[in-house]
């Protein structure tokens, strides 16, 4: 097995090849949930390590299949995941994204999501309660909720360097761990550590733009950009940098706006470039395929694909491609 898919060994939870004792389980320790496999005749294998500090824990967790895990509502904490090997997708509200080692995701308390993860996937996920977030908020931003962006890339400075201490820490845990328990004013600093920059590294400030021309020349931009990279799928963050606001206020630019939410414009605009696409290739009478049409505007996932684009135009891709079905887009 790949080291790195067995960090924390040294604290094992426990190991489980039962859908139904992994679902109990793990949902003991974070949110009750629905956990599928998306191939019935995978064979899962549960790893699950942690080691506690007095209030946060530090989780290794792997699933050895492909899976899909549908907490109702998650508990009422932060959850920091740092994918080691493999990528999942999250979907959680209007934003759907996937993470892998290049990036780290954040997932906030109380909110409903949804997780495929694929199955070499395994990650370090640190546990912390909201109610400590808000304390450590308060004392470094003065604000009672923190805004954390659901993806940040691991090529921040910022990102990196805290991504980093945590991956050194949890090496440092799994080889020393039992002596670090002997000291709990180490732990507790350890601890203090991580929700300190957590809090501080994390937490965008709120940015406002000033204004109805500053909201319209901001929204501008923002669908400029989506319009020069309909070839790729873009990050809320992404858009919002290149914008220069925090992520919370382009979201607000579009809503006041009257716009669909960042993400999924940006999706819309993509999926009617396809659609373009594959009337111009019907007409021309060209051998391209919907597939090739759809890689080439950075949709990946076939399934997810047609979906979207039946709900945007009312039919399969596949339909527009060979029967020129419903021209208008």
């Amino acid at each position: 097995m790949n080291p790195s898919t067995t960090l924390l060994d040294s604290f094992p939870l426990f190991r489980s090849r039962s859908l139904e004792d992994a679902r109990e389980r793990i949902g003991k320790v974070f949110s009750p949930h629905q956990l599928a496999l998306i191939d019935e005749g995978a064979d899962l294998d549960v790893r699950h390590n942690q080691f506690c500090f007095p209030n946060v824990s530090l989780n290794v967790l792997q699933y050895g299949a492909e899976v899909l895990i549908e907490p109702s509502t998650r508990g009422d904490f932060y959850m920091v995941q740092l994918p080691i090997s493999g990528s999942a997708r999250l979907v959680i509200g209007p934003e759907e994204v996937d993470v892998h080692p290049g990036e780290m995701s954040i997932l906030q308390p109380l909110t409903p999501s949804k997780m495929q993860w694929s199955r070499d996937c395994s990650m370090i996920l640190l546990q912390v309660p909201s109610a400590l977030v808000k304390r450590y908020s308060r004392m470094w931003g003065g604000r009672d909720k923190a805004d954390f962006a659901l993806v940040r890339s691991r090529e921040s400075p910022q990102i990196a360097a805290w991504s980093m201490a945590i991956l050194n820490l949890t090496h440092n845990l799994d080889r020393y761990g039992n002596q670090w328990l002997q000291y709990p004013v180490a732990l507790g600093a350890m601890e203090e550590f991580l929700l300190s920059a957590f809090t501080t590294m994390l937490c965008e400030p709120v940015s406002e733009v000033k204004g109805r021309s500053g909201n319209l020349r901001c929204l501008q931009v923002a669908k400029d950009y989506i319009q020069d990279n309909i070839d790729r799928p873009l990050t809320a963050t992404e858009i919002a940098s290149h914008v220069c606001v925090c992520r919370r206020t382009l979201e607000l630019v579009f809503k006041r706006n009257g716009e669909l939410p960042p993400l999924a414009y940006a999706r819309q605009v993509r999926l009617d470039a396809v659609h373009k696409s594959l009337i111009l290739n019907r007409k021309s009478g060209s051998a391209i395929t919907v597939t090739e049409i759809a890689l080439a505007h950075g949709f990946l996932h076939m399934g997810r694909f047609s979906a979207y684009y039946k709900q945007q135009f009312g039919c399969n891709p596949s339909t527009t491609l060979k029967n020129n079905y419903r021209t208008s887009g």
